[in-house]
């Protein structure tokens, strides 16, 4: 799969789930796993292995030397995977990363965040996958990381973000990425044995809510249908 057929598939998600769409707003970057890890670590992803060294960004900058320093991050170099940069968090961020104590990592992270920066400059959002290190890799973060990170740009640019509504609800933004996922794959008949086969935690929850989402569409065959259901859970969620 190439950006354009990436480009494609969010198009036909955005059509047939009632929301809007710009081709404009799908922009990707490739960065290393070492920034990809840091990034995901400052950005506060819920991934028990950081929740270790802090829940809060406070926390997490106090211990991201111990962080950097453990056999943790040496584990976690050894994935591949994407995320998310919102602009709107860049200049927060950026004030936290110069309170980092090891100079090294502080100016690391600093030249990161103006990459970052650089490449956001005319969007609010921006896919980063980490550099492919083999064609297996390559293929896999072509043909579904992309196509995931940008149904999360789809999503927030309608105004759909559940943890907005509360951190604890971040499960339903997974859940509801890998339901559209399986909608454009032909595969919702298969999403327990991939909840089955899933053994990591954090991302079994990721299949356990696309279940719960795709009983609320059940019986939803029009875009105007369908986005109601979004919204009413929403709204269900905000109470």
């Amino acid at each position: 799969m190439d950006t354009q057929e990436a480009k494609n598939q969010i198009k036909k998600v955005a059509e047939e789930f009632g929301l809007r769409y710009n081709s404009n707003w799908f922009k990707h970057l490739w960065i290393s796993v070492r920034q990809h890890i840091l990034t995901e670590y400052l950005g506060l992803c819920p991934d028990p292995i950081y929740q270790k060294y802090g829940k809060t960004r406070r926390q997490r900058i106090t211990n991201i030397s111990k962080f950097v320093h453990s056999k943790d991050f040496k584990d976690c170099l050894k994935r591949y995977g994407g995320q998310v940069i919102q602009k709107s968090d860049l200049k927060n961020e950026e004030k936290l990363i110069k309170t980092i104590e090891d100079n090294k990592l502080r100016e690391e992270l600093l030249r990161l965040n103006k990459k970052f920066k650089e490449n956001i400059k005319d969007t609010d959002s921006l896919a980063v996958l980490t550099i492919p290190r083999n064609s297996k890799e390559k293929e896999w973060q072509m043909r579904f990381c992309l196509r995931h990170e940008w149904i999360h740009i789809l999503l927030e640019k309608n105004k759909i973000r559940f943890q907005k509504i509360a951190k604890k609800y971040w499960p339903y933004d997974e859940g509801i990425n890998e339901y559209f996922g399986a909608y454009l794959d032909l595969k919702l008949n298969k999403l327990e044995e991939f909840r089955n086969k899933e053994n990591y935690p954090l991302e079994k929850k990721y299949w356990v809510y696309a279940i719960k989402i795709r009983e609320l569409f059940k019986n939803k065959n029009n875009p105007k249908e369908r986005k109601r259901t979004i919204l009413d859970l929403i709204s269900k969620l905000k109470k």
